[in-house]
């Protein structure tokens, strides 16, 4: 008997009875932990993994990214219970276009010992998979505001003014060009460049690229307007003079902001008799405008002018 004693001492007192004994406490302390707990459930959102998708196909649809589940067992263990490690895992292996219907069950997880899956939802995830497509398509400029008041656009490009794009074939062969993000024109003058990113509504869809350089050139607008009877009259002369005509007809264009405030007189249009002697003259009408305003179109061209007396 001492001798059976001794050697139970003696193993317990070794490595392997230190291991044996490690064990035995460990389950023994769960048992003590867990038996004494009632059952309890709780909800827990786990991912859902898509694996061995065919090379040619492609989501059609989203799917659900997670599923929810309610899970029973001691607290314990509920409050320990990774996700990830629950996750849903949908094979595609050997899928054809159309729509993979799976039936969750809780066979499609793998919960420790001691939980069990008491509710799936969805319980039926579809997966509806479509030929994949590929296309290169024409850019086109969105712009997101009008040009500031008096300019126009006279340019608005995109450098590649091509991309490629790729998913699924029903909504790529559906597309004739892809939109740019709004491009915002407020303050701005003259040329403009920005790197802006494509838009697309279907988030099955990708660029290649992603952004393009926009281009957008900007002009004042021009307006042309028209002065049917402008009186003339002469400057830099000290005698008396006759004009023949009296008035002139004058179209002018340039700036929008400058026509839509520029008014003529005399200061503006007028015959210059500076250095004529007495007599009869020819004389062209002088001009002093704004250096953006431009003399389109001009009645008489020349205008008859009789210098009586001395001149200046």
């Amino acid at each position: 008997m001492n001798r059976r004693l001794n050697k139970i001492l003696a193993l317990a007192s070794g490595d392997t009875g230190l291991k044996i004994f490690s064990v035995l406490f460990a389950v023994g302390l769960w048992l003590f932990v867990n038996a004494g707990q009632k059952p309890t459930e709780k909800s827990i959102t786990v991912p859902v993994e898509v694996r061995n998708m065919p090379a040619d196909l492609m989501m059609g649809n989203p799917g659900p990214g997670q599923v929810e589940i309610r899970v029973a067992g001691p607290p314990a263990l509920l409050s320990t219970l990774d996700p990830d490690y629950l996750k849903v895992v949908l094979d595609l292996d050997g899928a054809h276009p159309g729509t993979s219907t799976f039936r969750l069950s809780p066979g499609f997880f793998n919960p420790p010992r001691g939980v069990r899956i008491a509710r799936i939802s969805p319980a039926v995830i579809n997966l509806k998979l479509e030929t994949r497509g590929e296309r290169v398509l024409p850019v086109t400029v969105r712009l997101g505001s009008k040009p500031p008041p008096g300019y126009k656009i006279v340019r608005a490009d995109a450098a590649p003014d091509s991309v490629k794009v790729q998913g699924p074939a029903s909504a790529v062969n559906r597309m004739a060009s892809i939109e740019t993000l709004p491009v915002d024109l407020e303050g701005t003058k003259g040329q403009v460049t920005r790197e802006v990113r494509l838009s697309s509504s279907d988030e099955a869809l990708t660029f290649t690229p992603e952004k393009v350089a926009v281009t957008v050139v900007l002009e004042e607008e021009t307006i042309e307007r028209e002065f049917s009877r402008l009186d003339v009259r002469a400057r830099n002369v000290s005698g008396k003079y006759t004009i023949n005509p009296k008035q002139a007809y004058l179209k002018v264009s340039g700036p929008k902001r400058i026509m839509d405030e520029l008014k003529l007189g005399p200061d503006q249009v007028y015959l210059d008799l500076k250095g004529l002697a007495p007599g009869a003259h020819s004389v062209a009408l002088t001009f002093n405008l704004p250096r953006e305003i431009k003399v389109v179109e001009q009645k008489p061209d020349r205008f008859r002018v009789t210098i009586s007396g001395r001149g200046a």
